[in-house]
This record gives C-alpha cells, sequence and structure tokens, in this order.
C-alpha cells in the first residue's frame, strides 16, 4: 500500500486502515460490596484506549437500550446477538470478582465474523487502589490482542544518505509496537516535509505475520559542497561564514539559507551598512551536491546623526536621550567602536522606547504614550525623530494600606517611598511593593499578594495609592537541592547559605545566600527557582550555578611607578579540589624590589565556620635612604560573630629585618632601626564587610578595628591600632560614590624598641595619589630623610564611572587628604591631591592607571604623578 505525490509529501491510503467497530458492555461486579458503579468506571476505560487507537465504539445510548431488554446475566449469546444487532465487528464483555482486598478482572473478546474464537484476558490486583491500573492494563492488552496486525512492527527508512534516521523519527508521532493511525501517519507527512531536508516524502505501510512494516522513503534536497561569497569588502568571508550555521556538506535548505542571510545583515548592520542586501544562488556542482554561492551589496556605512523628539515640553530631547542605548555619533567618532556611540540597532531602540516611557511614567506623566519612531537615511547619516503625547502630570493625593496587616499599620507605611514623593512614579511604586513582598516573606509569607490599586482623579490630576494585601499561608523549606557544581563539592555551597530545610521562609536570607555564593567568585552565575512542595505550605528550592575556572597561571612583565620594571610569576587556586581553600604562590621581581610570597586559607577548619591561614614570605626593597629585606610568616584564624557580616581575626607575625646599604650620614634613627630585627607580634581585629563585590563593590562597607602588640620575644615591643572604613554608594547611570578613610597610632613599650621601618609612611596609589611611594613622612631635621611617624591619618573619595562598559574599563576621579605625624605633634594640616584614572579587571588581575595632582606641593616634590599597578585597591 503506498501513494506518491511527486515533489511534495504524499499522503497513505487508508482503505486497509479503517478500524473495526466494536461494543463494550458494562463489566458485571461481584462484591459482597455496592460497587455496581466500576463496572461502567472499567467499560469507559476500555472504550476510551480503543477510540484512541482507531476503534469506533458503537453508541452507549443504543447499547444501553438493548441492555434494558435483558433480563438475565449476559452471556455469549446474548452478547453476540446485541453485538449483531448494532452492526459491531467484535464486542467485549467481562466482570469483576472482589474477596476481601483481592481483585480479579476477566475480559472477554468476541470477534463476530466467526474467524476468531473468544479471546480471555485475565488480570488480578489488590485493593480498590490499583482498579484503575488494572482497568488501564485490560484496556491495552485487549487492543493488542485483537489488533495485533494494525500495529506497527517496524520502521524503516529509505534514501536518507545524509539526515540521520533518528532525526526524522524525532518529529514522528507514529512510534514501533503503537497502532498505524492515520491521523498520525498525515501529521508525520507534514512534519517530515517541514525540516526542510526533502523534495518528497512517502510512507508506504506493508502487512507481516508480526504486524505493520512503515517505511519511509525521502528524496533529499543537495548537498552543500562550498559556500562561495562575491561583493563583500567591509566583512571578511571568515567572518561571514562564522556567523552562519550552514556549513560545507550541510542540506541546502531554503530556509536555513534565508536565516544565515539575515543573520549575516544583522552582522553588517552591527557595523553600520544598515542597507547590505544579500541575495543568494545554488549552483549544481556534482551528484546531489550544489555551491552556494552568496551575492553581498554592501551598500554605505551609516550612522545616527540626530534624535530628536516631537511633542515633549516637560524634557528636553538632550534629557530624554540621556536615558536611551542607542546614541548620536558625537565629535569623538575615532573611539565610536568602543562607546558604540551611532550605531543603530532595531531591537535595541525598541527597547529605548520602552525607556523613554518608563521615564515619563517615573516623572508623574502616567498617560505618556511614545510613538513609533521615524527613521530617515540621508547620505551617509540617519536621523530619528520620536513622537510623544506627554499628557498632565500626576501627583500622589493619599496612601493607605489595607488586607491582612502584620504590623501597624503606620510602622507599614514608614516602610514605603511612595509618601515621600510629590509627583507618583511607577518604579518608586514597583520599589514598594517589593519592600512590602520582602516584609511579609521574611514572616514566611513567601506567596503573599499585594495589589495596588491607582485610583485616578483626572480634575484634580492625582491618584490614591492603595496596597491591598492578602498573606496567605506561611511557608517553609522542604527541600534545598544543588545543581550545575562538576567541581565545587555541595559542602561548600551550602555553608554559604543563610535558608535552611525545614526552616521558614525568608526573603532577606535566601538574597543573602545568594550573595555570599556570588561572593565567592567561584561561579560565573548564579540563579534560584522554587517548586511547590508535598503540601501548600511548604516549598522546594533549586539553587543552580555556573562554575568559572578558579585557578589561575600568570607569567609576564610589566611597568609599575613602585616596582619601576617588574617580571611577575603566579600560581593561584581559589578552589582547590573543589573544597573552597585556597593556595597561592607568587615573584615579583623588580628593579628596586623582590618579593616572593606563599599562602594558603582553609575558611572552614574542619567543617567549622573556623578559617586558618598562612603565610611566608620574603620581601627585598631599595628606598633613597637604604635597602630593606624581610622575611617571615604569618599565622592567622578568624571566626564570624553574631553580627551579620562580621568575623573576629587573631593573627600571630614574626618577621627578620635587614637594613643595609644606609646612605652615608644618615639619620641615627635609621642607623638605631638598622640593629633592630626580629618583631614577635600577636593581633585582633574586628571585621564588618558587607560589600556586594570584593573586586567592584557598588553597594555596602568595610570596616575594621585592630590592635597588634609587638614584643613577644623579638627586639621590638609596641602596640599598634588601626581603624578603616570604606562605603560605597550606588548613584544614577551605575556610578558608584566611595568614600574611605583609615587612622592609627602606635605606642612604644618599655622593653623594646620601635624602629623606623615598622612606623607609617603614606604616598603612592593606595594611599595618598599624587605622591611618590611613602613620600608622606616626619624627616630627621639633620639629614632631611625620611623617619615615619606614629601617628597617620588618611581620607579617599572617589567617583567611578562607567567608561567603556563593553571592554569593562570603568574611570574614577578622585580626591586625597592625609599626613603622618610624629610623636610631638597631631595637627590639622593634610596633605591633599586630586586626579583621574581608570581601572580594568584584566585577565591577570585588576588593573589601575592614575594621574594625581599634588594640590600641597612642597618645594623638592612633583606636581602631579602617573602611577600604574595591579592589585586591589580599597
Amino acid at each position: 500500500m503506498s501513494a506518491v505525490a511527486a515533489g511534495g509529501p504524499a499522503l497513505a491510503q487508508e482503505q486497509e486502515l479503517v478500524f473495526k467497530k466494536v461494543a463494550v458492555f458494562p463489566f458485571a461486579v461481584i462484591s459482597k460490596e455496592s460497587l455496581g458503579h466500576l463496572g461502567e468506571k472499567i467499560s469507559q476505560e476500555i472504550r476510551e484506549r480503543l477510540k484512541a487507537d482507531g476503534f469506533t465504539p458503537v453508541s452507549q445510548e443504543d447499547l444501553n437500550k438493548e441492555l434494558s431488554l435483558v433480563t438475565e446475566p449476559l452471556n455469549d449469546a446474548q452478547a453476540q446477538a446485541i453485538g449483531r444487532k448494532l452492526g459491531a465487528d467484535m464486542v467485549i464483555w467481562g466482570a469483576l470478582l472482589k474477596v476481601g482486598d483481592l481483585l480479579s478482572l476477566e475480559g472477554h473478546v468476541l470477534d463476530l465474523s466467526g474467524r476468531k474464537g473468544a479471546t480471555i484476558l485475565k488480570l488480578e490486583g489488590t485493593g480498590l487502589h490499583s482498579l484503575s491500573g488494572l482497568s488501564r492494563q485490560m484496556a491495552q492488552e485487549l487492543s493488542l490482542k485483537v489488533l495485533g496486525k494494525e500495529r506497527v512492527a517496524h520502521i524503516v527508512f529509505k534514501g536518507n544518505r545524509r539526515i540521520e534516521k533518528d532525526a526524522i523519527l524525532g518529529v514522528m508521532q507514529t512510534r514501533e509496537g503503537e497502532i498505524l493511525s492515520p491521523a498520525h501517519l498525515r501529521e508525520d507527512l507534514k512534519a517530515i516535509y517541514k525540516m526542510g531536508y526533502f523534495t518528497d516524502v512517502r510512507l508506504d505501510a506493508s502487512d507481516t505475520p508480526e504486524g505493520r512494516i512503515l517505511t519511509v522513503l525521502v528524496k533529499e534536497k543537495p548537498a552543500i559542497r562550498e559556500i562561495m561569497v562575491e561583493g563583500n569588502r567591509k566583512l571578511k568571508k571568515d567572518k561571514i561564514l562564522e556567523v552562519m550555521n550552514l556549513k560545507p556538506f550541510s542540506v541546502a535548505s531554503e530556509g536555513a539559507i534565508k536565516e544565515d542571510i539575515n543573520k549575516v545583515q544583522q552582522a553588517y548592520r552591527e557595523k553600520g551598512y544598515y542597507e547590505a542586501q544579500i541575495t543568494y544562488d545554488l549552483m549544481p556542482a556534482g551528484e546531489h551536491e550544489v555551491n552556494l554561492v552568496l551575492r553581498v551589496n554592501e551598500g554605505g556605512k551609516l550612522a545616527v546623526k540626530s534624535i530628536d523628539f516631537e511633542g515633549n515640553n516637560a524634557f528636553s530631547s538632550k534629557e530624554l536621550r540621556k536615558v536611551m542605548e542607542t546614541k548620536e555619533r558625537g565629535f569623538f567618532a575615532p573611539v565610536a567602536w568602543i562607546t558604540g556611540a551611532g550605531k543603530l540597532n532595531r531591537d535595541v531602540l525598541e527597547r529605548d522606547l520602552e525607556k523613554v516611557a518608563a521615564f515619563y511614567y517615573n516623572h508623574g506623566y502616567i498617560k505618556a504614550k511614545v510613538g513609533e519612531p521615524k527613521v530617515d537615511i540621508k547620505g551617509k547619516w540617519i536621523y530619528i525623530t520620536i513622537p510623544v503625547q506627554e499628557g498632565p502630570e500626576y501627583h500622589v493625593a493619599t496612601i493607605d494600606i489595607t488586607g491582612d496587616l502584620l504590623e501597624d499599620k503606620d510602622k507599614l507605611l514608614k516602610l514605603l517611598q511612595t509618601p515621600k514623593e510629590e509627583v507618583y512614579s511607577r518604579e518608586i511604586l514597583q520599589q514598594d511593593l517589593t519592600t512590602l513582598a520582602d516584609f511579609y516573606a521574611d514572616q514566611g509569607y513567601a506567596n503573599s499578594d499585594i495589589v495596588p490599586l491607582i485610583k485616578e482623579d483626572n480634575e484634580r490630576m492625582v491618584v490614591d495609592v492603595t496596597f491591598d494585601i492578602h498573606k496567605g499561608q506561611k511557608v517553609y523549606f522542604e527541600r534545598i537541592d544543588i545543581g550545575g557544581n562538576v567541581k565545587t563539592r555541595d559542602k561548600v555551597i551550602r555553608r554559604e547559605l543563610r535558608v535552611y530545610e525545614q526552616d521558614l521562609f525568608s526573603a532577606t536570607n535566601l538574597k543573602e545566600s545568594i550573595k555570599n555564593l556570588r561572593r565567592l567568585e567561584y561561579f560565573e552565575d548564579v540563579n534560584f527557582a522554587t517548586t511547590p512542595g508535598s503540601a501548600p505550605d511548604h516549598m522546594n528550592l533549586k539553587i543552580t550555578v555556573k562554575e568559572r575556572p578558579t585557578g589561575t597561571f600568570g607569567l609576564g612583565a610589566g611597568y609599575s611607578t613602585q616596582d619601576r620594571m617588574v617580571g611577575m610569576v603566579e600560581v593561584s587556586q581559589n578552589n582547590l579540589f573543589g573544597r573552597g581553600q585556597q593556595v597561592k604562590v607568587s615573584g615579583i621581581i623588580g628593579s628596586i624590589s623582590h618579593r616572593f610570597r606563599a599562602s594558603f586559607v582553609e575558611p572552614y577548619l574542619f567543617d567549622r565556620p573556623l578559617a586558618l591561614g598562612l603565610d611566608a614570605f620574603n620581601w627585598e626593597r631599595q628606598y633613597s635612604e637604604y635597602t630593606r629585606i624581610s622575611k617571615g610568616g604569618v599565622f592567622r584564624l578568624s571566626h564570624p560573630l553574631k553580627w551579620k557580616y562580621t568575623r573576629l581575626f587573631w593573627m600571630y607575625r614574626f618577621e627578620n629585618v635587614n637594613l643595609s646599604d644606609l646612605a652615608p650620614g644618615a639619620s641615627q634613627t635609621l642607623v638605631q632601626a638598622a640593629n633592630i630585627h626580629n618583631t614577635s607580634a600577636t593581633s585582633f581585629v574586628i571585621r564588618r564587610d558587607s560589600r556586594d563585590s570584593l573586586f567592584a563593590a557598588t553597594k555596602g562597607s568595610d570596616n575594621s578595628l585592630s590592635v597588634e602588640m609587638a614584643g613577644l620575644g623579638g627586639d621590638t615591643a609596641f602596640v599598634r591600632y588601626l581603624a578603616e572604613t570604606g562605603w560605597y554608594f550606588p548613584l544614577k547611570w551605575n556610578v558608584v560614590g566611595v568614600l574611605h578613610a583609615r587612622a592609627g597610632g602606635m605606642n612604644k613599650l618599655s622593653w623594646g624598641a620601635m624602629p623606623a621601618y615598622e612606623l607609617f609612611y603614606l604616598g603612592g596609589i593606595d594611599t595618598i595619589r599624587g605622591f611618590k611611594y611613602a613620600e608622606i613622612s616626619p624627616r630627621d631635621p639633620v639629614t632631611n630623610d625620611r623617619i615615619g611617624g606614629p601617628r597617620f591619618l588618611q581620607f579617599n573619595n572617589e567617583i567611578r564611572f562607567p567608561l567603556f562598559k563593553k571592554l569593562g574599563i570603568t574611570g574614577t576621579v578622585f580626591f586625597d587628604a592625609g599626613n603622618v605625624y610624629g610623636p610631638d605633634y597631631i595637627g590639622p594640616f593634610l596633605r591633599t591631591s586630586a586626579g583621574l584614572g581608570f581601572r580594568w579587571f584584566s585577565p591577570m588581575g585588576p588593573l589601575r592607571v592614575e594621574w594625581g595632582y599634588n594640590l600641597s606641593k612642597h618645594p623638592s616634590e612633583r606636581s602631579s604623578a602617573w602611577e600604574f599597578t595591579m592589585g586591589g585597591s580599597f
């Protein structure tokens, strides 16, 4: 049996696939209990299954009418007679026997043609809960018995040379072992042809003793031998082929070709060639093969010259352009490839229209409409005009909260920002919704429904805002699953969580958990999803991470203002064996300094929140007055305190210092220090760090207090006090404000020395910019040597802003102030500087280039200084 339609899918003939008409009688129920209704339920299950397999059940109304005339229990003869009267080809009946918990289901199938005898099937189960499964199994077995030859025994594929049979089977509904369905065959033909790989599709079905064999015959479209590109000058062929999905030996599908042409046109648009036109030809290149020839007409390069608005009165076009990602081509055309200025992307422009509308909504213009932009091309320039209907400005008249209140209404109202705004803002309203939802979620109401009811008064041009709260029920975490971690162990992730199984839901703790995981810097991305638990008051949490490489090996050379020419090597792993341990070995050899350091950190010693750190170092640095060589190590422990973000540190430091190459006539302070070598010191530090990122913080703060005492052996004896604070404030347009301050003091103890090399110095990129490294210091009144001081103050103020967002480069402007004071004087006088710079988180680490201008210059000092370094900042 087959049918062929050249050039398109062939529909299989159905004359041999008209399935039989069947009468399914209600099953008898034999039980001490009153379960007669189950008989019709079993029959209904069987009827639905047989109908799905292609049978035609007789009218149930006609069958019930005939059964009403039967006065005795149904037997084979009566079933045959009723079946023939109703025009059935076969009849099915049976009985359910229940004895205690044991069930026995028996089904009879009789072919009324007389070619086959009766077929009897028996199934057994335990308990009424198993009856539904028994009914489905009975329906399946009955279908298999009476339609064995109509089932698909095998599916055979012919004519597919390059397209795998599994790919074709994947779009088909017909499966081996199932009944051959004409409806499924029609859909299969359409689906196979829709794949786009074939010029002709046929389905043939043939009979075998095992059942039907379905043969899928296809004629493939030719394959692409080579892809040729003509007329391209601004995009290289390699770039064009890179964006295309089609490759040599791919099937020449018209849909795939058109899709790739759209991708190539998009690549041209990204280059500014918005009028590029691309056509194609398929040239014969052998048996079943063609060459795909793309013909490109690039047109001229265009750029956005102007973006203007029509109908805007409340805000200038300049103000509205600021909220858009699409920018005009400005005077700095050479750097437009970095900033993206002048490029037109239709998708981006659509988002910009939404941003402009949101800007109006957030400034009280709730009826504002932003129309379809008009895009004109004149020569090499694009002119965009966006129509705006502003409408009136609305203010907030009243605000209220109704529904399920967990606290006094006045207390809840104090959480909101909307009352503080004279002009209605949709953005602030959304923030208030989030605030209320988080407040309720922190009490366990994870599914609270908070609806903002906005009542407009168009005469007074005000709105009344009411938050209607339906708290729902409290929700508990049932199961917390971790996914996506290949290397990192589950326990490393779980120990950062602040939510726990069987605990009450808390939105704040969930956010803190995600923040903690991101701060680890082990993952590119951290996401979470919730699903319903086993009960309405339970919820499952799934945390999914995407791991990033945590090991680095760096080898290179560079220049910094502190170390001059340097060679660098570094090996580090921040997630050793997936356990969260950190190990780092580094060496820097420069013109004036050598630094070698090895460190190890175990953040959870014995699976407790007790961190252990070990450091060993060997440093050598040349100063203008002397050369200092330091060798030593640090042992440290830290543990979190009950206050959020806060840890307590204990450290022990041993350091051996040798000063050499003292200049002739050096200060007696330095000469004395050269005879003091060993420092044995212990210290305590309390630190609270709530920054959202360790390297590129945008909000939060980092505050610490420390006390160090030297004199536990060794040559030195002193107490050092340090206080440091840094605050990060997100401003508009992704700008971050930073306020940073440090202060310190030292006191000499009677049983030891306090050498000059342990005192404070300021100056350089990490303290007061615009000054040389350690240039700010008290000086010997006789030799003018820097000798350090026991007290200091330092202030740093910064504005950080995105400079080249695509490259991850940020700019900064700063004002620094500070000074180091001798033992006899603490004055208000501060050395000051101001400047600018940029930062880039490069593959080798944070790179900083900054220029500082000395605002309090002394005669021997430079007016300004460029400084370059690789490493973190405050």
